[in-house]
């Protein structure tokens, strides 16, 4: 199946979608099994340090070094737990990767075995005697979690963009960090990490997306044995996820904080209605485009190039959370200046005031974009789940057609429906004062 064609859709459990795109061009196949949990369970700091620790070892691989050799054996597989946001919710994903049977030796084949072995990473973790997670593991990813939290202001740009989210947001949860703070880390015992695991098997959202050269029944058959109708989990309680919170501002906030560092770090904010339609949704695109998604976007070669008031410059897009952020690294006394013409640059766009080479530019980076799909396994699997949280399923052929029938109007409108909300500088401290 080519990337301009849509996924098989396969139902192996009550509420468990499996997309399939499968595509002997590629050597590996890749099946990643997303378990959504909504944020304000208040589990994720638990399922971030869970997650770690069941990437330790299982009852029959019982270390990091087993379950390589594991691997191995299955002719270089892989499996693994990675976790992020999405939206409100804490998305963990089980990724397995195997290379296709036509790669093989005559009558070898690892599909059933690095599936088996997804599986005990998350139902049989490593044990000790009393049946607990093993306390030199638990202590150890433990440290290691605390670690990386106490480090984050030492990487001063992952720090601001932190800090950004949490002042952009208040008491949305969307600004916390998914693995809490130190003193909830601390706090995690035993129980709350089983709990957590036992929440992702009986409680998570389950989907599952399917790429390369694979057997999709197989793939559908394993799922369906693990949740299915007689599966393990057939009876779990699997409750829908809250609807997003979308909150507005009622006026636009500046907020400054200073620590040393030689750059400093503009963060600048804007909410806007999340788009209801695929039209909606890339006149949203290629307005970010236009004002600042890449080289050729208007902050860059403004703020950047022509009025040099910036070392980088560039704006994203939370699109199912409604915010546009602009990030760019600046000499603090030149906060203003830059404040003052991401606001310009934002209204030039909501006007409809950019030249044709610019929206043809913008146009023609989205294409390019989606016809590179076609070579990625990861960029499909990511392309056609975003397209199903969006309710929109397209094929990257059919945005390509929906991206060149959206007008400059539409492009515009959108624009114009951004609402500044926040700028935050995180500042270099200047002589005579501390840092905040």
């Amino acid at each position: 199946m080519r990337a301009d064609r849509p996924p098989l859709r396969l139902l192996p459990a009550p509420g468990l979608e499996l997309l399939v795109l499968p595509d002997a061009r590629f050597k590996r196949a890749l099946l990643q099994v997303h378990f959504d949990s909504p944020f304000t369970d208040g589990r994720s700091p638990a399922r971030v340090l869970a997650a770690q620790i069941l990437e330790q070892g299982t009852r029959s691989h019982p270390s990091q070094m087993h379950l390589t050799r594991a691997e191995e054996s299955l002719y270089g597989a892989s499996v693994g737990l990675d976790g992020r946001r999405l939206a409100d919710g804490h998305r963990v994903t089980l990724a397995v990767s195997w290379v296709g049977e036509r790669f093989l030796p005559a009558g070898a084949a690892v599909q059933a075995g690095v599936c088996a072995l997804a599986r005990e990473l998350l139902e049989e973790p490593a044990r000790d005697a009393a049946g607990q997670i093993p306390a030199a593991t638990l202590e150890r990813e433990r440290r290691q979690l605390l670690r990386r939290i106490r480090s984050l202001s030492d990487d001063r740009a992952a720090y601001s963009r932190q800090r950004f989210l949490q002042l952009l947001c208040g008491d949305d949860p969307f600004g916390r960090p998914l693995w809490g703070g130190e003193e909830e880390v601390a706090a995690l015992k035993e129980e709350d990490l089983e709990a957590a695991r036992h929440g992702l098997l009986e409680q998570a959202r389950i989907s599952a997306v399917l790429v390369g050269p694979a057997d999709p029944e197989e793939v559908a058959a394993f799922l369906a044995d693990w949740f299915g109708a007689g599966g393990p989990h057939a009876d779990a309680v699997r409750p829908p996820l809250p609807p997003v919170r979308l909150d507005r501002p009622d006026r636009l906030r500046e907020d400054r904080e200073a620590l040393p560092l030689d750059q400093a770090r503009l963060h600048f904010g804007f909410r806007f209605p999340p788009p209801a339609t695929p039209e909606d949704f890339e006149a949203l695109t290629l307005a970010n485009a236009i004002l600042g998604g890449g080289a050729q976007g208007r902050l860059f070669r403004i703020v950047r190039e022509q009025r040099s008031l910036c070392y980088g410059i560039s704006s994203s897009l939370r699109a199912r959370k409604g915010i546009l952020a602009v990030g760019a690294g600046i000499d603090a006394a030149s906060y203003r200046e830059v404040r003052d013409e991401i606001l310009a640059q934002a209204a030039v766009v909501a006007a409809g005031d950019w030249s044709e080479e610019e929206e043809a530019a913008a146009r023609a980076g989205l294409r390019d974009q989606l016809d590179s799909l076609a070579d990625s396994p990861s960029g499909l699997a990511r392309f056609h789940d975003r397209e199903r949280l969006l309710g929109f399923r397209r094929t990257p052929s059919e945005r390509v057609r929906d991206v060149a029938a959206v007008t400059r109007e539409r492009i515009a409108a959108a624009a114009a429906a951004w609402e500044p909300a926040l700028v935050y500088l995180l500042a270099p401290v200047a002589a005579g004062e501390e840092a905040a």
